[in-house]
């Protein structure tokens, strides 16, 4: 008989719920990654097969991440710039008030500070644009052969603008009547020098922007797919210790046979169809219920145990099948033949900390040898789920076997 005391208790606490983030993820190193990443898995020969395995973690989050085209942003910081560089100008020729009488003293000074404004903006603007269309495929001689092609067409924009459109329609003009387009192009080329290098410059320090933003992505991809990998790995090291149990009930024909497949596919639905980065401490609770009515089954109800189970904050959260291993790897390798030291299961949850315990008896029966998986993976998950924030204690001697997990959420 199973000598079981559950008790459960919630309290109104409410705790803060981390907002979920989203990854991004480059696609053009998802192949790199995954690849790296099998690399490390030496105990599996097939390296080709778990490389697969990242890859198809990645999909499930995958986001290009391309640098957006930042025409607002290049606009504003061109006029700063733009404004920036006539009073300069005029600072070192002690003419600040010549220069805002020139700029903004008249209807034909506010005019021309327009016109010119903009068509110098275009010379930023096709340099930003070319490097930003070919530059990122490598392609730079694209880029610069179309950047010097737009220098004449920049000026002979600003040629007709304010020589040809402005007098006709808004009654002013930059250059004398008389000035021929020839010195018109030879006098306004090297305008284009300054501001198709402010061009340049803001497309470099964007783009230096994103590749840090992609490097850094990349590393929370990555850890995703880690996270990812070894959460899979709990599957099959937990069906094989339960299949057994159910294969022998079916054989003998147990009416527990049902009962034992309906809570094997609670367990598996579980596992399989959660998705969330964080549960409800109360379903992990649940999934823990579940777990130890099989293992009754597969005992046939002889183990003593005791479980405490304290929730005093009903919204805690804890990352999915964290618990479990601790459990699983004391019913692996416990003894329950003596009711007067039973399996003691001990969790406590306030909307900051969580404490599990798990103490059982040593078996002195050989010992599985993949045994170690569960905690090793567990231990790695908890490095990448809160690093610096928990600490996990094995306290051994010759009779008892017994974990203690502390996690700060």
């Amino acid at each position: 008989m199973c000598y079981l005391n559950l008790f459960i208790t919630y309290t109104g606490f409410k705790s803060n719920q981390a907002a979920q983030t989203i990854p991004i993820y480059s696609a053009n190193k998802a192949n790199d990654s995954a690849n790296v990443f099998a690399d490390k898995i030496t105990r599996f020969a097939d390296k080709n097969h778990h490389a697969k395995i990242i890859r198809d973690c990645c999909d499930a989050y995958l986001l290009s991440l391309y640098m957006p085209f930042q025409f607002k942003n290049l606009f504003l910081y061109f006029l700063v710039y733009h404004l920036l560089w006539e009073f300069s100008m005029s600072v070192s020729g002690n003419n600040i008030a010549a220069y805002l009488n020139n700029s903004f003293g008249s209807y034909k000074a506010i005019g021309l500070e327009i016109t010119t404004s903009l068509s110098f903006f275009l010379y930023a603007l096709s340099a930003y644009f070319f490097l930003w269309f070919f530059y990122k495929n490598k392609k730079i001689l694209p880029a610069i052969l179309l950047i010097l092609l737009s220098i004449p067409l920049v000026i002979l924009f600003r040629y007709f603008l304010e020589e040809i459109f402005a007098p006709l329609f808004l009654g002013f003009r930059n250059y004398n009547p008389d000035v021929k387009l020839a010195y018109y192009l030879q006098d306004n080329k090297f305008f284009a020098i300054p501001n198709i290098a402010f061009g340049f410059v803001f497309y470099f320090v964007q783009s230096n922007r994103y590749k840090e933003a992609e490097k850094n992505e990349l590393i929370i991809q990555n850890r995703q797919a880690e996270l990812d990998y070894l959460k899979s790995q709990i599957n099959p090291h937990f069906l094989f210790n339960n299949l057994n149990t159910i294969y022998a009930l079916v054989y003998h024909q147990s009416d527990k046979a049902l009962f034992a497949i309906e809570k094997l596919a609670d367990l598996l639905r579980y596992m399989l169809y959660n998705k969330t980065e964080k549960v409800l401490v109360a379903e992990e609770v649940n999934y823990l219920q579940s777990f130890i009515a099989l293992q009754k089954l597969r005992h046939e109800n002889e183990f003593p145990l005791i479980a405490n189970i304290e929730i005093a904050d009903k919204k805690a959260k804890i990352a999915p099948l964290l618990l479990i291993p601790l459990v699983e790897n004391a019913f692996k390798h416990g003894c329950f033949k003596d009711r007067t030291d039973p399996l003691k299961i001990d969790l406590r949850a306030t909307s900051t900390t969580i404490q599990f315990i798990v103490c059982n008896k040593k078996s002195s029966a050989e010992k599985d040898p993949s045994s170690g998986i569960g905690i090793a993976n567990l231990k790695k998950r908890l490095e990448l789920l809160y690093p610096n924030s928990f600490k996990l204690y094995i306290d051994e001697d010759q009779c008892h076997y017994k974990t203690t997990l502390n996690i700060n959420l």
